[in-house]
């Protein structure tokens, strides 16, 4: 925010966004992570489609998500 408290363009109140967090995905030698920030579960399923593949959507069940909505903190190791 500004010196006026107005927001600036990127800036957003986490309370108006989602982060949808899908671990242990798409794994290969060891496993990934995939991400999608949206306001909604609706939003989420067409950045989905916009932005991923089939084959990694195929693998992004919402039912298994973690949607984060306050403060948190994650991680994953690299691997090869």
């Amino acid at each position: 925010m500004d010196k006026n408290g107005e927001q600036k363009g990127w800036e957003v109140k986490m309370g108006e966004l989602k982060l949808y967090v899908w671990e242990d995905v798409l794994c290969d030698w060891t496993c990934g992570l995939a991400v999608i920030l949206a306001h909604d579960e609706v939003e989420a399923r067409r950045i989905m489609k916009e932005k991923f593949p089939d084959y990694v959507t195929e693998e992004l069940p919402f039912s298994k998500c973690k949607v984060v909505t306050e403060p948190d903190a994650f991680y994953i190791y690299g691997g090869g």
